[in-house]
């Protein structure tokens, strides 16, 4: 099975139907499985006899030698990638800024950003908006929470792009892992300015929540936090402006649907709901058998890793009907696993799905006429782990 072919990248749904049928898990390599069903994804996702081991799998795809290299071993320090205890306590602390006493702020700060950006671009006529609004929305929402420049942080979104590849399925070239390893050093560098300069003036944001957290009894590393402040910055808007393009381009794929959208917009939730069920921008989640288990009748053994495909899983027709329909009126029988689940749930989950609201409506209500280019053959990043468009180039009548 060619995760890389051109094919693949365009439209992996069909390689998923077929994977689904064949059974609940495949066997990639030796202690390296897929899951692809619905019910055996949600059930792993929540039994805490996984867990995470992240370097156990890149030692498997890369080799003990290569599992060395310090790319890896600072994504290992991410939050996502921690157990209990560490897990929890670190978790504990960053989801105060994402809570719902925080949800009126973070959609303030959305629509802020939205209208600013819209103001910039409405003109012209003509924009790519992964360029001009997907990426910099919420990029402009996570600096803003974590307390820094978003000037600055619009130079790193090829770093972003670089250093997630870390998470692909099959292992990357000596190319990408060079410009990962770059990345790294480079948000390294940044993040650790910031902390200095956080020690020196103390101030409200996630960057000084952390370092609250190096105070405390269990104190966290200097590397630790560097590690965490990246994570943050990394997942606060790569995976949700992948999203911004796909629920757009889904919508205009379908222009009944995106028609009783502009007819009642209280049915924003539930087309967003469907847009991230429909193409979610994170396919790919892992875990590590921390016992011998029996998962639906296979045989998974101490150590081995779980690759859950969460795109697969959310067309899964035994839990969603028609699942390759998009209908934003679909019934709730079960929700998309795009946010994960269990211990390890998405933090950003309830921002997300804001900038998504925010997103939508602004483009959609405030750029007449708004058209997508390239609808039939749109170009999307060469990429398993995250599903994003490469460019969404739009007119609209300014």
């Amino acid at each position: 099975m060619d995760f890389t072919s051109p094919a693949f990248i365009a439209d992996p749904y069909p390689v998923y139907s077929q994977l689904r049928q064949a059974g609940p898990l495949h066997s990639l390599m030796p202690g390296l499985w897929l899951a692809t069903r619905y019910r055996v994804a949600d059930a792993i996702l929540r039994d805490a006899r996984f867990g995470k081991d992240y370097l156990s799998g890149v030692a498997r795809r890369y080799g003990p030698e290569r599992s060395q290299n310090p790319v890896f071993a600072t994504v290992n320090r991410f939050l996502l990638l921690m157990n209990p205890p560490e897990h929890t306590r670190l978790r504990a602390l960053v989801s105060k800024a994402f809570g719902v006493k925080q949800a009126a702020e973070l959609r303030r700060l959305t629509e802020t950003a939205a209208d600013r950006l819209i103001g910039d671009f409405y003109r012209d006529g003509r924009a790519d908006l992964a360029a001009a609004f997907a990426y910099p929305l919420p990029m402009a929402v996570i600096c803003a929470l974590m307390g820094i420049r978003a000037d600055d942080a619009q130079l790193f979104q090829q770093e972003s792009q670089a250093l997630v590849k870390v998470f692909e399925l099959t292992p990357l070239n000596d190319a990408d892992l060079k410009a990962a390893e770059s990345a790294a050093s480079t948000f390294a560098t940044y993040f650790g300015d910031i902390l200095a300069s956080r020690r020196r003036r103390p101030c409200d944001g996630l960057v000084s929540l952390m370092l609250k957290a190096e105070e405390g009894q269990d104190r966290l590393t200097e590397k630790e936090i560097i590690a965490n402040t990246t994570l943050l910055f990394m997942a606060g808007h790569e995976t949700t402006a992948n999203m911004i393009g796909n629920a757009l381009l889904a919508l205009f794929r379908h222009p009944e649907q995106l028609a009783r959208l502009r007819d009642d917009w209280s049915l924003l939730p539930q087309a967003v709901n469907e847009a991230l069920r429909y193409d979610s921008s994170v396919h790919l989640a892992a875990r590590v058998a921390l016992q011998d288990l029996d998962v639906d009748g296979v045989a998974v053994a101490k150590g081995d890793t779980v690759y859950i495909n969460l795109g697969a899983a959310n067309r899964d027709p035994e839990v969603f009907p028609d699942p390759d329909s998009f209908r934003i009126d679909r019934a709730a029988t079960a929700n998309p696993l795009s946010f994960g689940g269990g211990a390890h749930y998405c933090l950003g989950a309830r921002l997300a799905r804001i900038e998504l609201e925010t997103a939508l409506a602004a483009l959609l209500q405030r750029l007449p006429g708004l058209r997508l280019e390239n609808l039939e053959a749109p170009v999307w990043r060469a990429t398993t782990t995250v599903r994003g468009l490469e460019s969404l180039w739009a007119t609209w009548n300014p």
